[in-house]
C-alpha cells in the first residue's frame, strides 16, 4: 500500500508507511548522505533495512521540498533534520514504519504490534502503581499503551539517563481504541507533564507526544 496514514496538528504532522516493497526498490526512492549510507551497510537483517529506509519514503508527504534533508542522529542517538525541519521521531514495527515532524517541538512517536508476550513483559517496565490500574478489560491492548507512551515520552526527552520503570509514570487511563492520556517524566532534577495521543491501526498501537503541552517545573 505504501503512504498508510497521515495526521496534521499545528506545526508538526505524522504519517505511517505500509512497507510491501523490497529493499531494492526503496532504496532507489531515497537519498541518503554518507552518513546514512555507512549506517545503512551496518544494519544486518533485510527486515531491519527495510524499516529503516522505508520511514525516510513518508518525508516528502509531511515535509516541503526545501525544507527536506538527511537523517543525522546527536550524542544520544536522536534522529533530526540536518535542515528544514529539526525535531522528528521514528519508529518502525513488523509492516509499518511510522514518523513525526515539528517546526518547533521536540516529537516523540512508537508503533509496534500488539501481541500476548507482553503480559509476561509488564513488570520490567511499569511500576506498581501502573500495573494496579491495568484493568483486564482490553487488558493486552492497555499494556500496550503504556509501553508505547513510555517509548514516545523517551523519543521526545532524547537523552540516556531515564528509565522507564522509574521515571516515566503513565496516569491513569481507560482504553477506548484511540484518544489521549497523559505521562510524566519524573526525576530529582525536573518533572514534566506530556499529553500522549494513541490510535489503533491494524493490530498495532501507535502513540506519539508532541511538546507543546505544560512547561516543565524545576524542582528545588
Amino acid at each position: 500500500m505504501g503512504f498508510y496514514l497521515k495526521k496534521v496538528f499545528p506545526h508538526a504532522a505524522l504519517g505511517i508507511w505500509e512497507i510491501n516493497e523490497p529493499i531494492e526498490e526503496i532504496f532507489s526512492k531515497v537519498e541518503l548522505s554518507r552518513q546514512e549510507q555507512t549506517i545503512f551497510s551496518c544494519l544486518k537483517t533485510p527486515e531491519r533495512k527495510q524499516q529503516w529506509l522505508s520511514y525516510r519514503l513518508i518525508l516528502p508527504y509531511l515535509v516541503r521540498p526545501k525544507e527536506r534533508s538527511s537523517i543525522d542522529y546527536d550524542k544520544f542517538g536522536k534522529p533530526y533534520l540536518n535542515n528544514g525541519v529539526k525535531h522528528i521521531s521514528v519508529s518502525h514495527s513488523g509492516k509499518f514504519s511510522a514518523l513525526i515532524a515539528s517546526t518547533k517541538h521536540s516529537v516523540g512517536i512508537d508503533i509496534e504490534k500488539i501481541q500476548p508476550k507482553i503480559v509476561h513483559l509488564a513488570e520490567k517496565f511499569m511500576n506498581s502503581y501502573e500495573l494496579d490500574q491495568i484493568s483486564s478489560c482490553h487488558e493486552i491492548e492497555s499494556l500496550y499503551l503504556v509501553w508505547t507512551s513510555k517509548e514516545a515520552i523517551y523519543k521526545l526527552y532524547g537523552k540516556k539517563d531515564i528509565l522507564f520503570k522509574d521515571h516515566i509514570n503513565i496516569l491513569p487511563f481507560d482504553f477506548k481504541g484511540q484518544g489521549a492520556i497523559t505521562g510524566e517524566i519524573n526525576t530529582p532534577g525536573f518533572r514534566k507533564q506530556l499529553s500522549i495521543q494513541y490510535q489503533v491501526v491494524e493490530n498495532y498501537l501507535m502513540a506519539f507526544t508532541i511538546d507543546n503541552q505544560l512547561q516543565l517545573q524545576d524542582h528545588a
